[in-house]
């Protein structure tokens, strides 16, 4: 059957329920004998509905990289947790039991989602894409404004020329706009080299 799906030459999507490591493999192998290499494996946990600690999502990243496919998850827990988790882990496809009303009953009812919970797992699966982001160490426009508000080196009593510096007339305050704390103990006992007023931003420029 999996020959035959993979034969359409069409994007092939298996949940791999039930099945180990080798009969994954073997899934996988009879569609690239059908030169179908457009799959996507569905980490699933068979049970209905699935306690929540045994979804075992981790499972969604190895899947990608062991078999180098599309990941995702075919869900059966209750709420939207594991479809915002599985997307943290890069699942791109998420499956999902929908029920209109569960008045109407049968055996998916307890653990299929109406419109609305649906709609808000489609809302926190998208906002869990937004909040993945990139490995960047640079600040973003707005961390870089926040900077301001960061602590830096200030003199914060009226000083004399050839006074020294000391913990009590320099310290580590907001805003931003002086010396990085990091030198304290660099200018801490060495000599002021003019008179600064109280609110003076510290620079070594200050300093003998």
């Amino acid at each position: 059957m999996i020959e035959y799906v993979a034969s359409k030459q069409k994007p092939v999507i298996i949940s791999t329920g039930i099945a180990t490591e080798e009969d994954i493999s073997l899934a996988l192998e009879a569609c690239y004998r059908m030169g179908n290499r457009d799959i996507a494996l569905l980490k699933c946990t068979s049970s209905y509905p699935a306690p929540i600690e045994e979804a075992n999502l981790i499972m969604v990243q190895d899947l990608a990289n062991r078999f180098d496919v599309i990941s995702g998850l075919s869900d059966h827990t209750l709420g939207s947790t594991a479809p915002v988790v599985a997307t943290v882990f890069g699942g791109k496809i998420i499956e999902k039991h929908f029920i209109l009303d569960r008045s109407i009953g049968g055996p998916d009812a307890s653990f299929s989602m109406n419109e609305e919970e649906f709609a808000q797992m489609v809302k926190a699966v998208r906002e869990a894409e937004k909040a993945i982001g990139q490995v960047d160490y640079r600040l973003t426009e707005k961390q870089a404004k926040g900077k301001d508000f960061s602590r830096s080196l200030y003199i914060v009593e009226d000083v004399n020329e050839g006074e020294l510096a000391t913990e009590k007339n320099i310290r580590s305050i907001r805003p931003g706009f002086g010396m990085h704390p990091k030198h304290l103990n660099e200018v801490l006992n060495k000599k002021f080299n003019a008179n600064f007023k109280k609110g003076t931003r510290l620079d070594f420029g200050c300093l003998e």
